[in-house]
């Protein structure tokens, strides 16, 4: 015999009873804060406020002699500008050098003169020291250049004036060379006014 429904399914009340008290973890929640609220009155109060500080500052610059509407220079001036900021430059350049090579030179003076000095004592105290031999070695080295050196411009000097006296002779002989040319185009002149003038009978 078949047991009835109610006998094999359970009652009601146990899903009842689990569902009465579900388990809840009691947290405190954060506390937001509060959205903002626009408040159109007061944006356009302050709106109301600024713009005229604007329209100010653009009338003044509209107004500043130093705005972008100033007249830029011309090429010309620019050009100006530049040539007299170059000829500024190399004149402070020139003036350096000068300075420089007066100071170099001065420099050479001193030294050579102590030189000499050393020299001078050293040939007192010991007139064999070896190296006053070198010394003079060496007065003797550049005596020999400055005589090379002397002979190479005296033979540079009658190379020129070699070039010169050819070029004396070539234009004593273009001017004779002009002359006939000269001659020859006044005889060709009168050979044509004649012959015009038979003609011309």
């Amino acid at each position: 015999m078949t047991s009835s429904p109610q006998h094999i399914l359970p009652s009601i009340s146990v899903f009842t009873a689990r569902l009465a008290s579900p388990p809840f973890n009691k947290k405190t929640l954060p506390i937001l804060p509060k959205p903002y609220e626009s408040q159109p009155e007061n944006i356009w109060q302050i709106y109301h406020q600024q713009k005229p500080k604007e329209d100010h500052l653009i009338l003044r610059r509209a107004s500043d002699p130093t705005s972008t509407d100033k007249k830029r220079p011309s090429s010309e001036e620019v050009l100006a500008e530049k040539r007299r900021r170059n000829a500024g430059a190399s004149a402070r350049f020139r003036d350096r050098r000068k300075q420089r090579e007066r100071e170099l030179q001065e420099r050479c003076q001193v030294l050579e003169k102590r030189a000499v000095d050393l020299e001078d004592a050293l040939r007192m105290m010991d007139p064999g020291h070896p190296l006053l031999q070198s010394v003079v070695s060496n007065h003797l080295i550049v005596s020999q250049m400055n005589s090379v050196e002397n002979r190479v411009i005296l033979g540079r000097i009658n190379q020129l004036e070699q070039f010169i006296a050819r070029f004396r002779v070539e234009k004593q002989s273009d001017i004779k060379r002009l002359e006939e040319l000269e001659k020859e185009n006044q005889l060709l002149k009168s050979l044509l006014t004649s012959f015009t003038k038979k003609k011309q009978t």
